[in-house]
């Protein structure tokens, strides 16, 4: 694993030893944490291992004394069976400028030769070209031989691009780095979505969407009905995001799979923090492996392929 340790210490966080470094994990995928724990040690020896029981669902909020610890330190490093990104304690963290990278389900591939061996030099570049092609776009159509075809409005809409390069006071971000995007316009979306992969709620997921509202929803778990039901009058889709990680391979954890360089994902849920409208207790995404993006009649993707 130390080829990857060593790209999320030394090049995405920059970890110097002076710095209060604190690695936090859970019992069900600790032996990561922990040898990520002993890495750091050799570079900041006031670095603090902390285990906490596993969420039970993503962005579940966080118990108090672990916020106060977060708080309290200068560098998280969040190794956990669920997302920490959305929760009340990431987000007072990283106003107090605390850096925080958030590594969900990951596995020792991940940092053998996937997408933390990476040189994330070239992954921000990458990002960059795809910035530059999609940013101040007013609209995007989506394409795909798995039946999705969709458009919608990111009129004064602004995109956002995650590069892996944790370094400055404060910064957020998901590791595996590599992606652009975007909060739509909610109430824009206009078509059919077929989501090849989307986790706990099933697998080529077909939603019909009119004015932003999913109106028929086919071979989705009984899980996702649920929420679609509770929250319908919330529920838009809130994300879309573009993949530019040319090391990520599709491994079936979706916070990385969404990182694959030129796959596209859907978010559905909380938006606040990038432009949108929406405040839900949560946020999850579906992936399309294949698709084919035009920004403003220019097209970015052809069939999986970045086209930058």
């Amino acid at each position: 694993m130390q080829p990857g340790i060593n790209t999320l210490l030394r090049e995405c966080l920059s970890i110097n030893p002076l710095e209060k470094v604190l690695i936090l994990t859970d019992n069900k995928i600790s032996k990561i944490g922990r040898k990520v724990y002993e890495a750091c040690r050799k570079i900041n020896l006031e670095s603090c291992l902390m285990v906490m029981e596993a969420r039970t669902k993503e962005d579940e909020e966080l118990p108090m004394h672990v916020s106060n610890a977060m708080r309290a330190s200068d560098v998280v490093i969040a190794i956990t069976s669920h997302s920490i990104l959305y929760t009340k304690a990431t987000k007072i963290a990283s106003e107090k400028g605390v850096r925080i990278a958030n590594l969900v389900r990951v596995s020792e591939k991940t940092f053998t030769k996937g997408g933390l061996t990476a040189s994330y030099s070239r992954v921000s570049r990458e990002v960059e070209k795809l910035f530059k092609k999609v940013d101040n776009s007013n609209f995007v159509e989506i394409s795909s031989s798995n039946g999705t075809n969709v458009y919608f409005s990111t009129r004064e809409r602004k995109w956002y691009k995650e590069t892996g390069i944790l370094r400055a006071p404060g910064k957020i971000g998901n590791l595996p780095g590599g992606e652009v995007y975007v909060a739509p316009v909610e109430n824009s979306i206009n078509g059919k979505i077929v989501i090849d992969e989307f986790g706990e709620f099933g697998k080529k997921v077909s939603l019909e969407i009119e004015n932003g509202r999913i109106v028929k929803v086919s071979k989705a778990s009984k899980k996702f009905k649920e929420l679609l039901e509770k929250y319908g009058e919330e529920f838009y889709i809130c994300e879309f995001g573009i993949g530019c990680n040319y090391k990520v391979r599709f491994t079936g954890n979706i916070h990385e799979d969404k990182k694959v360089s030129g796959s596209i994902h859907f978010g559905f849920g909380y938006n606040l923090s990038f432009g949108g409208i929406i405040n839900l207790p949560f946020h999850f995404d579906g992936i399309i492996k294949k698709a084919s993006v035009k920004v403003d009649n220019r097209i970015i993707i052809e069939r999986g392929k970045l086209i930058i």
